[in-house]
């Protein structure tokens, strides 16, 4: 067995000996291009280190006792490197019999490494392909276990002066490549860490074309994280010969293999070494998450002059922010589940959706650069005291400066479509900077691309094993805490740190799963577009998708049936699940375990009418026949769709598979971030009962909260809030709104009957019944049955009602909305963004709804 093999040694044939990343840099030190020395040491070392464990796993693997002479071949390979300093470790794992088994990403590396720390960086390496996140990438890539084995790079530290990454040709201009730069090691630019700088050079010259120089603050040396000395940071990186001789090296890296690369690279001593080199395949896309909505809020007509003042100013307010190709705003995203907030909630929420906050922290954690307008404004607006999406700033999360925005006049001519809209390019948003900097952007995306690829294998693991628990243990803890024997100070600092906790901390990473469930479906239905129009494909994936598993509002719903049955206490249910609330989104809302009278009346509702077991057992099979029904249908006619299509199923296959594993994410992250959301709403309530504001606190921002405990007294401001509040949602407005006729605000919506209503199908299947037109959850009677549910949108507060529906109509949602996601676990047929469905369709009315077509209609 060889348990050493030096770069120069390595050959085609031992990618099983040495992986993907090993197999790279015997290739290129054997072509003679500047490699800094190193070995491998093989798969044939890692098998006789484990061979006598009973069972290979990540502890076992990192506490093996590694023979005596695989020590001393270590060594003495070590010994013939010419640094006498350190190294660094690199895994390069693989897998027998497989084309593509490098496994990029997905397992650990060190840098440097001393010689008395080698051996355990080498074992750890070794575990890491027993990690969580190397298994969950197997199962996701249906890779089995068997015949896999972690082969190890040692090579010497480059001491970089500066380091980065070469795409040699960009995908969009094949006359160019593209190239990034850091001071110090190049793990700062790999990673995203900081903005390098980008240079776009001619292939064929070496000319500079194009030089967009960052302010580099930090960069990565031997000893961490370091700050770039003040002289360096607003100066290029890389002279114009040194970025000629970059772009001329990686020309040559390219015949070598044939094929553009992206190459990492380091310069040291005047002097460009190689890395690493892997052929580009990845593509770029467009990503944007799915949208959500909320219902109206109606009141009694108020004062016709007073109305019509704020009406004007609402108008006079938006037209100072319209841009100037026209703006669209919709009340979509959020305010599906927060229509109207509160000033306190408005106060955290417009943060939270901002480049800055937890919804900006969430993209850039997945390689998108939101704008600085984003981080500004949040892509929020209130008008007339309803949250509104700004989709002009929405289409700024991704790609600052990058030209993505929405088609005005197509939104203009069908407002339906702005509920469910996806930013595209459009050049004629571009400016002369972004053609400027269009290398840069490029680059951005095919690290976002890869970033989210990557981030879908493993990340399920990441929440359920580790942010999850974690984060419902801090909650625990702070549960034990009598906020009335805190200061008021202390109370202060409450709020404070839960608001932090919760949206900053935790909420980022919980959007992630949304993100990456809006990403899957987005590559399932642009696969199936391959073979059907684009409604004939959203259809399709709406189906394919039912019968979701694992939602934790679902779960919530049977807890609550096992209330009604006698098989749990109320007591016990409010235990796990007393954090949820009726639009549990606005920090006024009382919790469940705060106030039960809702929770009763579904108590009431599942027990009327049926016995413990036999109600249970026939409504499950309903649900379950539902769904297999659906399934059935669905992948009867994907079958016919891809037949003789291999290649088609796989990508449909793979991209269905993630969406199921991450679409249950979106409402089960929502469970988890309420438990912080109730301990915000704990310290508010603290200072409310202190200071005897009966509910005034929320009229509060929360900057005010430390004027309040100073002396200062609110109760003029309150109460002017609360009757200014009054009146904005007086005034009527329309679900889109455009920035071309502003004039529909405060106008009397049409709510003319139709035979037909076409929305989007969310939910698969037909259902007759009649309608119960619904505002909020709690006007529902506990006898009703088979009702077809008309609603303007729905939180986690009116799924329980889902369970004795036909079918479920929807003014606002979309295939990732609330409402789709339960409406689709239950198998239930359900049709979103009917606008005015709540004023068109009377209580009582026959119904059909066709949710495999997006259709309700009258029926006689």
């Amino acid at each position: 067995m060889q348990f050493i093999k030096h770069f120069s040694e390595i050959d085609e044939n031992d990618l099983p000996n040495v992986g993907g990343k090993g197999l790279n840099l015997g290739k290129l030190t054997k072509a003679g291009f500047p490699v800094p020395q190193g070995f491998c040491v093989t798969t044939a070392a890692y098998r006789f280190a484990v061979k006598d464990l009973p069972e290979q796993n990540a502890s076992s693997v990192k506490d093996v006792a590694l023979p005596s002479e695989l020590i001393t071949a270590i060594h003495t390979a070590r010994e013939k490197l010419q640094t006498t300093t350190t190294v660094a470790v690199r895994s390069s794992a693989t897998a027998e019999d497989l084309e593509e088994a490098s496994f990029a990403g997905q397992q650990d590396s060190f840098l440097n490494v001393t010689t008395d720390t080698l051996l355990d960086a080498l074992k750890a390496c070794w575990s890491s392909l027993w990690s969580e996140r190397a298994i969950a990438y197997r199962r996701t890539h249906s890779i089995p276990d068997d015949g896999l084995a972690m082969a190890v790079v040692i090579q010497e530290m480059c001491e970089a002066d500066v380091s980065g990454v070469l795409f040699t040709v960009s995908p969009f201009n094949e006359k160019c490549c593209i190239i990034e730069a850091n001071w110090g090691l190049g793990e700062s630019v790999v990673s995203g860490a900081i903005t390098p700088d980008s240079f776009q050079v001619s292939r064929e010259t070496g000319e500079v074309l194009e030089k967009t120089v960052a302010t580099k603050q930090e960069m990565i040396t031997a000893a961490g994280v370091s700050e770039v000395p003040a002289t360096q940071q607003d100066i290029p990186s890389l002279t114009d010969e040194q970025l000629k001789a970059l772009g001329q090296l990686g020309n040559q890296v390219e015949t070598f293999y044939g094929q553009p690369m992206d190459i990492e690279w380091a310069l040291a001593d005047g002097t460009f070494v190689l890395l690493q080199a892997r052929p580009i395949t990845t593509q770029v896309v467009e990503t944007t998450e799915g949208s959500r909505h909320a219902p109206p809020c109606r009141f009694l007509q108020a004062d016709p002059a007073a109305l019509e003042k704020l009406r004007q100013t609402e108008i006079q307010r938006l037209e100072a922010i319209t841009d100037a190709h026209g703006t669209v705003w919709s009340h979509h995203n959020l305010a599906e589940v927060l229509p109207a907030p509160l000033p306190m909630t408005w106060g955290i929420i417009k943060e939270f959706m901002s480049g800055t906050g937890g919804l900006g922290k969430a993209y850039r954690s997945l390689g998108f650069y939101p704008s600085q307008r984003v981080d500004r404004a949040g892509i929020l607006d209130l008008v007339c005291g309803r949250i509104y999406v700004n989709l002009n700033r929405e289409a700024e999360l991704f790609f600052d400066g990058f030209p993505f925005a929405h088609d005005f006049a197509e939104l203009k001519q069908t407002p339906q479509k702005a509920m469910y809209a996806q930013a595209g390019f459009n050049i004629g948003h571009s400016t002369a900077s972004f053609w400027l900097k269009l290398p840069r952007y490029i680059v951005r995306m095919v690290k976002a691309e890869s970033r989210l690829r990557h981030c879908l294998t493993d990340f399920e693991q990441t929440l359920t094993t580790q942010l999850f628990p974690q984060f419902q243990e801090a909650v625990e803890r702070e549960q034990q805490v009598s906020y009335a024997e805190l200061s008021d100070t202390e109370l202060v600092a409450k709020f404070q740190e839960w608001c932090e906790k919760t949206l900053d901390d935790f909420a980022p990473k919980a959007l992630t799963a949304a993100i990456l469930a809006a990403f899957s479906l987005q590559r399932l239905e642009a696969a199936l577009q391959k073979r059907l129009n684009e409604a004939e494909a959203k259809a399709l994936a709406n189906q394919l998708i039912g019968g979701l598993s694992g939602n934790l509002t679902v779960e919530t719903n049977e807890k609550l049936r096992q209330v009604a049955h006698g098989h749990l206490s109320l007591t016990d249910f409010l235990k796990d699940y007393g954090h949820r609330a009726v639009g549990e989104f606005e920090l006024a809302q009382p919790r469940w375990r705060e106030d039960t009278t809702y929770l009763e009346q579904l108590i009431e509702a599942f027990h009327q009418n049926t016995t413990a077991d036999n109600g249970k057992i026939q409504e499950d099979n309903l649900i379950f026949e539902r769904q297999i029904e659906q399934q059935k249908t669905a992948e009867k006619t994907l079958a016919e769709l891809v037949s003789g299509k291999t290649g088609l199923r796989k990508r449909i296959e793979d991209a269905l598979a993630l969406t199921r594993q991450y679409m249950p994410f979106r409402e089960t992250a929502k469970f988890y971030m309420m438990l912080g959301y109730e301990q915000i709403r704990r310290a508010l309530m603290a200072l409310d009962e202190r200071y005897q504001l009966d509910g005034g606190i929320f009229y509060l921002v929360p900057a005010e909260l430390e004027q309040l405990i100073g002396g200062e007294t609110f109760d003029d401001t309150i109460a002017e809030r609360k009757a200014h509040r009054e009146l904005l949602l007086q005034i009527e407005v329309p679900d889109v709104i455009f920035s071309d006729s502003l004039t529909c605000i405060g106008t009397p919506m049409q709510t003319a009957a139709a035979e037909t209503y076409t929305g989007v199908g969310v939910s698969a299947g037909v259902a007759t019944g009649r309608a119960r037109v619904l505002l909020t959850p709690t006007d529902i009677q506990p006898a009703e049955r088979d009702y077809i549910l008309v609603c303007p949108s729905t939180d986690p507060a009116w799924t329980p009602l889902f369970l004795h529906a036909a079918a479920v109509v929807m003014e606002r949602g979309g295939l990732l909305s609330h409402g789709a996601v339960v409406a689709r676990e239950y198998g239930v047929p359900a049709v979103a963004n009917i606008p005015n469905a709540t004023r068109s369709i009377p209580d009582g009315q026959m119904l059909q709804v066709d949710g495999n077509h997006g259709t309700v209609s009258i029926v006689s």
